[in-house]
Parts: C-alpha cells; sequence; structure tokens
C-alpha cells in the first residue's frame, strides 16, 4: 500500500481522489450496464471496489440485486445500509421489495414500523402498512393509519376508500357511507365505493 501512495505521489496524483475517481468509474459502469437492463454486469461493476463501509455502495447493491432476481443477496446489502444508516429511510424502502418477494411479510412490517418511528407523517408507509393489517384483518390497527392517511392528504382516492373499507369492516357503517361518498367526489361512479354504499343500505 506505501509503494502504491508512493508511485501516485511521485506521478502527482492524490491517492484519495484516484480512489475516489475508481469509485465514481464503477457507478458509472454500474448505471451502463443497468440502462441495458444487465443488473449482474452493473452489479459487478461495483463488486470491484466493494468496502462493505460504504452506505453508497450497499444501498446501490441492495437495489441492483433485488433486480436481477437474487433477493436473499438484495436483503443483506440493504441490511449493511441501514446498519450503517439506521435513520436513513431509503434502504428500508428498499428493503421491503426483496422482503416481499420472498413473502418474508412479518419483516416487511418491522421495517414500516421503523420507518414510522423516525417518520411517524410517512403517508407512503403509513397507507401500505394499513394495507398490510387490512388484509390481516386487523382493521382497528389499520384504521388508525388510514385515519392518519386521510387528515394528511383529505382528498386522495386510495387513503380515503381503505378508511371507508376499515370502517365498514368494523361495523361504523355512517363513517363508512360519508367516506365511499367522499371516494365518488373523486372517482364518479367508482365501483369500489359504490359496492361499499350497497352493502351499507
Amino acid at each position: 500500500m506505501k509503494i502504491l501512495i508512493l508511485t501516485f505521489l511521485m506521478l502527482g496524483i492524490n491517492p484519495i481522489f484516484a480512489q475516489e475517481t475508481t469509485l465514481q468509474t464503477a457507478f458509472e459502469k454500474s448505471y451502463i450496464s443497468e440502462k441495458i437492463g444487465n443488473f449482474n454486469e452493473a452489479s459487478k461493476a461495483l463488486m470491484q471496489v466493494y468496502n462493505e463501509k460504504s452506505y453508497e455502495l450497499n444501498l446501490r447493491l441492495g437495489y441492483l440485486k433485488y433486480m436481477a432476481g437474487a433477493y436473499n443477496d438484495a436483503i443483506i446489502f440493504y441490511k449493511k445500509a441501514i446498519q450503517l444508516m439506521p435513520y436513513a429511510i431509503e434502504p428500508r424502502l428498499g428493503y421491503v421489495y426483496p422482503a416481499a418477494a420472498l413473502n418474508k411479510w412479518d419483516d416487511v412490517i418491522l421495517q414500516y414500523q421503523a420507518i414510522l418511528k423516525i417518520d411517524p407523517k410517512n403517508s407512503t408507509v403509513n397507507y401500505k402498512l394499513g394495507v398490510i393489517y387490512y388484509n390481516r384483518k386487523k382493521y382497528a390497527q389499520a384504521n388508525s393509519l388510514f385515519e392518519k392517511v386521510v387528515n394528511l392528504y383529505p382528498f386522495d382516492y386510495d387513503g380515503i376508500l381503505m378508511y371507508a373499507w376499515t370502517n365498514y369492516r368494523m361495523g361504523k357503517l355512517p363513517q363508512a357511507k360519508l367516506l365511499f361518498k367522499k371516494v365518488l367526489l373523486i372517482s364518479p361512479n367508482d365501483k369500489s365505493a359504490l359496492e361499499g354504499l350497497a352493502l351499507i343500505k
């Protein structure tokens, strides 16, 4: 290593700058391969300069492994990114895709819960976690999450529709009826909203 640094210095090259240039070149090659759909080659370009302490490399490799269908590998890289930047939301959002592909829904829930501890008003995560709870028939938990979404975005189609259905499942029919009618303001003749109203009648 000392010889390498000495060589750089003799050539008038800063070794730190050289490392950064190599890393930048690797990322550039990775993007070029990704653009043509070759995710394995895109990963290989980064693995040539891989440093397990690099958040950027682990995050990018998590994404590329997911796109290549190597879901378990993707999870490993995303976990490393999370460990390096525990308050970052993007690696946790990335993690849920391979976890969902492997039907590891409990892991998905844990990541969504972790995100909401960092960012309680994240409407996307509140909504997606609400959908999971709804599908598991945990309507009370789903209801509180959809309520947050609707309070943040009072005229959001997806949030209001799911909030309406959750209220219906919980037997809160007057609230559900009002919400289904609000959905029709956003999406006239909406099939799901009309179905809900028909059930209430």
